[in-house]
C-alpha cells in the first residue's frame, strides 16, 4: 500500500509540470464538491483533535466494535468449514480440506484487490462499507446455503455451489482486511503517537477478544440438532451474521466523526508497472557512468513517477 498521508482537496489539484490533466480534473463537479467537503470536515476534525489530544477521537469508537465484529464473524466461519462441507455439503475428507484451504487462501488473497482500490480510487472509508457489503452478503448465503436440503440433497449439490458463499466471504473479508487498522491510524494526527499507540493495543485486542469468542460459541450451536439433523450450522452461522450486521452498522454510523484520506486518484499498481518497465529500459539503454549517477536502476524513472 502506498504510504499513508493527508491529502485536502487543493493538493489534489496541483498539477504536475509534466501531466496537463491531473486526477482533479477528471472529477466531476459533485465530486469535487465531495472531496472539498471532506478537506474542510478534516480541519475541523484536526481543530478539535488538537483541542485535547489525550483524548481518542470519537471515531475510534466506531472503528473498534467493527474489528471485533469481522474477527468474530471470520472466525466464526473459517475453523468450521472443513466440518460443514463433509457433514452438510456430503464432500468427502479430501476435497473438504481442499476447498476450506483454498477460502483462507483467497481470503489472504483479496487485500491485494483491497488495497490497490483503496489506495487509488475508493478509499479507506468506501473500500471498507463497499467490501463489508459484499461480506455480508456472503455470510447470508452461507446461512441459507446450511439448511439441509435446501439447494438440493446432501452429496448432490456442485462444489461449486456450495463454495460460492466462501468466495464472496472471501473476496469481502480480504477487501477491508488492509483497510481497518490503516483507516484508524489516519484518525489521529502525527503529533498523538501515545494515543495512537493505546488505539491499535486496543485494535489488537479486540481482534483476539473476536476470534476467541466466537471459538467458544459457533461450536457449541453447531452441534445442536435442528432441521431434523443432528447439527445445526444454519444456525451456527446465523450468530457471526447478526454479530456483524450489527459491527456494520455501527461503523457506517460513525461517518460524520471519520477522517478521511482521499485516494490518489489512480490505479497505483498500473502506475508501478509502468515505472518498472520504463526504468528498465532506461537502465538497459543507459552508459555506465549515467547507471553510476542514478545508482539504484529504479530511479531512471524517478522524473516521471516520483
Amino acid at each position: 500500500m502506498a504510504e499513508k498521508r493527508d491529502i485536502d482537496a487543493s493538493e489534489i489539484a496541483m498539477s504536475d509540470e509534466k501531466h496537463e490533466i491531473t486526477a482533479f480534473d477528471l472529477l466531476t463537479d459533485h465530486e469535487r464538491e465531495l472531496l472539498e467537503l471532506e478537506a474542510r470536515l478534516n480541519v475541523e476534525l484536526d481543530a478539535k483533535l488538537m483541542a485535547n489530544p489525550r483524548r481518542m477521537p470519537k471515531a475510534c469508537y466506531f472503528i473498534l466494535p467493527n474489528e471485533f465484529g469481522e474477527r468474530f464473524c471470520y472466525y466464526g466461519v473459517q475453523p468450521n468449514l472443513n466440518k460443514y462441507f463433509r457433514l452438510i455439503t456430503g464432500m468427502n475428507k479430501v476435497q473438504a480440506k481442499v476447498y476450506s484451504t483454498a477460502f483462507t487462501m483467497l481470503a489472504y488473497f483479496f487485500p491485494l484487490l483491497g488495497a490497490a482500490l483503496s489506495d487509488s480510487f475508493l478509499g479507506k472509508w468506501w473500500t471498507i462499507i463497499s467490501f463489508s457489503a459484499v461480506y455480508l452478503i456472503g455470510m447470508i448465503m452461507v446461512t441459507v446455503f446450511a439448511i439441509p436440503n435446501l439447494i438440493g440433497p446432501i452429496g448432490q449439490v456442485s462444489n461449486f455451489l456450495t463454495f460460492l458463499p466462501m468466495l464472496v466471504i472471501a473476496i469481502g473479508t480480504g477487501g477491508i482486511k488492509p483497510c481497518v487498522s490503516s483507516h484508524g491510524g489516519d484518525q489521529y494526527l502525527p503529533s498523538q503517537e501515545a494515543g495512537k499507540d493505546l488505539f491499535f493495543n486496543i485494535f489488537y485486542v479486540s481482534i483476539n477478544a473476536g476470534g476467541l469468542l466466537t471459538q467458544f460459541t459457533v461450536p457449541l450451536i453447531a452441534d445442536m440438532p435442528c432441521y431434523g439433523q443432528t447439527t445445526c450450522y444454519s444456525g451456527a452461522f446465523l450468530l457471526p451474521t447478526i454479530v456483524f450486521a450489527l459491527a456494520y452498522a455501527v461503523f457506517a454510523a460513525g461517518h460524520r466523526f471519520y477522517r478521511i484520506v482521499p485516494p490518489l486518484g489512480e490505479f497505483l499498481p498500473l502506475k508501478a508497472v509502468k515505472a518498472t518497465i520504463l526504468a528498465a529500459r532506461r537502465h538497459r539503454a543507459a552508459t555506465p557512468e549515467e547507471r553510476a549517477a542514478k545508482g539504484h536502476w529504479l530511479n531512471f524513472a524517478e522524473e516521471e513517477y516520483g
